[in-house]
């Protein structure tokens, strides 16, 4: 009874230590919890619109008028950062028009590549698809002229919730190479 005794003492110990390492194991690959389906849209759609908003900037009509807000969905810190690049996009544009005729709209597309969600903060890792449209006739794009540029590029966007319960875009990291920046990015070879 005795040596039955002392084999189920260590089987309840190795049972224990078995669960506190799986326990272990468990919250080392706890992955945050993806953001409820409405909140996702609406990140989705902020995250668009905002895309939008930095594409249009270097577009003929853009690069004519003074240096639009950045979104109000923003933080005041990420608001600040943006009216510098916006004012770099917009002078970009202006420098676009000169050399070559420019752009002359812009359509932006987005893809929700991974979402996660820790407290009032949501990651989103997404895929821009942009076209920037040449000023081309019909047929100057027949004889062989671009119709657009065109450029996927994928970013890291935060978004953390405000005092209101709104969704506010935080931060923007675009994953650039080493190459040529896209348009629509300010790099620190760009144009002035």
């Amino acid at each position: 009874m005795r040596a039955r005794g002392s084999r189920m003492s260590a089987l309840a110990a190795a049972l224990t230590a078995a669960a506190i390492a799986g326990g272990v194991t468990a919250s080392a690959n706890f992955d945050p919890p993806a953001p409820a389906a409405a909140d996702r849209a609406r990140l989705s759609q902020l995250a668009e619109s905002y895309l939008q908003q930095r594409a249009d900037l270097v577009t003929r009509a853009a690069a004519q008028s003074p240096t639009p807000e950045p979104p109000a969905a923003a933080t005041p810190s990420m608001r600040t950062e943006l009216r510098t690049e916006f004012a770099a996009l917009v002078r970009q544009g202006r420098t676009y028009r000169q050399a070559d005729g420019g752009y002359i709209r812009a359509t932006v597309d987005v893809t929700v590549n991974d979402a996660a969600e820790e407290g009032d903060t949501v990651t989103l890792h997404i895929t821009e698809d942009t076209r920037l449209h040449h000023p081309f006739t019909p047929a100057q794009a027949a004889e062989g002229a671009p119709e657009y540029e065109e450029y996927s590029l994928p970013h890291t966007l935060t978004f953390i919730r405000g005092p209101s319960g709104s969704w506010l875009l935080a931060s923007d990291r675009a994953e650039l190479n080493d190459g040529l920046a896209p348009s629509t990015q300010v790099a620190a070879s760009s144009p002035a």
